[in-house]
């Protein structure tokens, strides 16, 4: 199994944990006092970046989280979970764009590699600025993208003015998607990372892992949607 095809497997499996955590997180309805809990906001602002920023660390690799973040929209696109389907798929692949526009300087170097990781050595106090500007920019761009696109994609029409509406709405939240960053990016760039190097992997192990991975996500997601269509 040659080194491209391995990155492939696993931007799968990984792509498929993201969109099962998409999944299980977004069918929560919270009651009560938590009734309007931004739970797109921990999801993009916590989970999404959170593993984005592990797997830039780990693989060292621009593009990889883009292409999770298709996989896991595709997934989230899949399973008709929650009240807006097609947007949430869409915000997924959007904040993973996103993240690797803002990811690109040299300034947010992540990968360890040899040398070790450049933004890690900068310590909390430099990685919690840049989680707060990579949960909001992410998140509220990632909104914005949705509220123009779903309803291109859903009915072929978008209304400027019911873009504006939603807008404060938009750049409210994402208040707390920079305190959800604030705390992933700091937990994800110093967090320990495996030791075993997947290139060295035995071919049959590693796929039969990554396979297994996604099949239990799928699967997971599936048991989740499924006694809604019945």
């Amino acid at each position: 199994m040659n080194d491209k095809l391995r990155l492939l497997v696993g931007i799968i499996a990984i792509g498929s944990i993201w969109g099962m955590l998409e999944c299980i997180l977004g069918s929560i309805h919270l009651t009560g006092p938590l009734a309007d809990f931004p739970m797109g906001a921990l999801l993009g602002g916590f989970v999404g970046i959170g593993l984005m920023v592990l797997t830039r660390r780990y693989f060292g690799v621009p593009g990889m989280q883009f292409a999770m973040a298709a996989v896991a929209g595709v997934l989230r696109a899949w399973a008709p979970i929650g009240t807006c389907v097609v947007c949430s798929a869409l915000a997924i692949v959007a904040e993973g764009l996103v993240f690797e526009i803002i990811y690109k300087s040299k300034i947010f170097d992540l990968y360890e590699g040899r040398s070790g990781s450049q933004a890690a050595a900068l310590g909390v106090a430099a990685l919690i600025p840049l989680g707060i500007v990579s949960g909001y920019v992410v998140y509220v761009t990632g909104y914005m993208f949705t509220q123009i696109a779903t309803p291109i994609v859903t009915t072929g029409i978008f209304t400027p003015a019911d873009f504006m509406s939603v807008l404060p709405l938009i750049l409210g939240r994402g208040l707390f998607a920079c305190v959800f960053g604030a705390v992933s990016v700091p937990l994800a760039a110093m967090a320990p990372l495996p030791k075993f190097d997947i290139y060295k992997v035995g071919a049959k192990p590693y796929l039969g892992a990554a396979t297994i991975i996604t099949a239990v996500c799928w699967i997971v997601v599936l048991a989740l949607f499924l006694p809604r269509l019945l």
